[in-house]
């Protein structure tokens, strides 16, 4: 029996390497004698057959499909190859390519930034010839905590049938349209309420993973920023750091989809740099997930480990409510670095529609965009005001009145600020005075002070001119006004009474 190569043989043996020959042949029709020789070095001696022979078969086909992706993916040879290539398995089947990765966070990495770079390699490839399916996997850490690269990987679900070259996702889809929107802290709007907090983001963003307070955690009431505060850690850290070693997502999902580390929380951490959770209020009540969390964390290597860990997690609501979670977990997220962020104030939320008007090309005054800067106290509640107020100038094409714009907020879920009166009638009675005392032209010294808090209040919730503030308050001339909100700042640093009493008023005015 002569085998397709010409190689003389007969029996078992020259029948397995005629049919490997014609495998290696089938796959890579360009290689020429060179594919043959790889098959030659596998060359079953004598009668007998053994299993074996056939996986190194497959291995050698394997190794030479990715030795094939590799040269054209790299075609420079002076550069090394990519990392995240070598972090892919890849199976040969008849006419499908089996894709396989580490863990399910570098899926969702390669989706958003290679996966359209790897099918087109696989399409240039494969050129002139039909095109597999190519069938995305992740494989899983089993209970011996080995690298989960070399786990068989199970039979994920799929989604729906796809004709033939087409592709089909096993384990994870693209989260969303991808996106180069610069994501760095050059894009945060704050004043001193919120310098703390993204001060110390920065820092951490700056050092290498673990050095600098860790773990971190994010307080703050809903819409104040602290998932753009956190996507903007992932984005500084993933420039530092080796594809797929950075995770980015909320705390339930991350929870309930990574079951098989519980067993091995340490395999976790040779797989991951840096762990950034958003809504860790999600776990609440959830005591398997809580547990979770708690092996985790306590499996993270400290700053000292090369390369080093970095968590940081959101938290939606104060540092009180943390009370809320597991006192294990509480504990452990307690002894780093906890810090709130505050809702923006009216200032804030002026230079934030400003900014969107400018990125969107919309002609809004100053006075159109602080009604709507009043309306609302939340970064995501001004997103969908502007929406609205921009469809509804598209829709009639001239510009907006006032009384347009009270229409367009009355429908949605804006609420109406405190005007003047209001203020000045919880400053009166936080001080037992009448409002119109204060209003009065009397210099008694509690009078003063309460005209002078009102003022600032005024300033701070409404935004209002300093002629506008003092003709609200009983025709005074503006150097007035001036002169009793820079007192009012000097006291607030100073006397406890009047920060007691500016902080209720501003609580009780939202």
């Amino acid at each position: 029996m002569r085998n397709v190569d010409g190689i003389a043989g007969s029996g078992p043996a020259a029948l397995v390497e005629s049919n490997i020959l014609w495998y290696i042949h089938t796959l890579f029709p360009h290689c020429g004698r060179e594919g043959a020789s790889v098959a030659r070095v596998f060359r079953t001696p004598g009668p007998t057959v053994y299993p074996q022979d056939h996986a190194r078969a497959h291995a050698a086909a394997e190794a030479m499909l990715k030795n094939v992706l590799r040269d054209i993916l790299t075609p420079d040879k002076n550069r090394e190859p990519e990392d995240w290539f070598e972090c892919l398995i890849l199976r040969e089947e008849e006419n499908r390519l089996r894709v396989v990765f580490p863990h399910v966070f570098f899926a969702a990495w390669f989706a958003r930034h290679k996966r359209a770079l790897f099918e087109e390699a696989v399409r240039r490839h494969f050129a002139g010839r039909p095109l597999p399916e190519i069938v995305y996997e992740q494989a899983f850490c089993k209970t011996g905590c080995g690298n989960p690269a070399e786990a068989a990987p199970p039979a994920l679900p799929r989604f729906g049938g796809q004709a033939q070259g087409q592709t089909v996702c096993d384990g994870f889809r693209p989260s969303g349209p991808q996106t180069t929107e610069k994501q760095d802290f050059s894009t945060f709007i704050c004043n001193g309420k919120n310098a703390f907090p993204l001060a110390v983001a920065r820092e951490i963003a700056e050092k290498k993973a673990g050095e600098a307070y860790n773990p971190f955690l994010l307080c703050g009431r809903s819409g104040t920023g602290k998932t753009h505060l956190l996507q903007t850690l992932a984005a500084a850290f993933e420039q530092k750091t080796k594809p797929g070693r950075v995770i980015c997502r909320s705390a339930a999902r991350f929870c309930a989809e990574n079951p098989q580390w519980l067993r091995c929380p340490e395999a976790f951490w040779r797989q991951c740099d840096v762990l950034l959770l958003d809504d860790m209020q999600d776990l609440i009540g959830q005591t398997l997930w809580q547990q979770k969390m708690i092996a985790c964390m306590d499996a993270c290597p400290g700053a000292t480990a090369e390369p080093g860990r970095q968590m940081a997690f959101a938290f939606a609501g104060s540092a009180q409510a943390l009370k809320a979670l597991d006192e294990r977990l509480r504990s452990r997220l307690e002894s780093g670095l906890v810090v709130e962020l505050m809702e923006p104030d009216l200032e804030v939320r002026l230079r934030y529609l400003q900014t969107l008007c400018r990125q969107r090309h919309l002609s809004f005054n100053r006075e159109q965009l602080l009604f709507l800067a009043q309306r609302c106290a939340q970064f995501r509640l001004l997103q969908g005001l502007l929406l609205k107020v921009e469809a509804f100038a598209a829709m009639h094409g001239r510009p907006l009145t006032p009384a347009d714009l009270e229409n367009i907020l009355r429908t949605g879920g804006a609420e109406r600020p405190p005007g003047c009166r209001e203020i000045l009638t919880e400053v009166a009675r936080g001080l037992n005075l009448r409002p119109e005392d204060i209003l009065g032209a009397k210099r008694r010294p509690d009078l003063v002070l309460a005209r002078q808090v009102a003022m600032y209040v005024c300033r701070q919730k409404l935004g209002l001119s300093y002629p506008e503030l003092g003709r609200a308050f009983g025709g005074r001339d503006h150097s007035t006004v001036i002169h009793a909100i820079k007192k009012i700042k000097k006291l607030l640093i100073s006397d406890k009474a009047v920060q007691r009493l500016v902080t209720e008023l501003e609580i009780k005015t939202v």
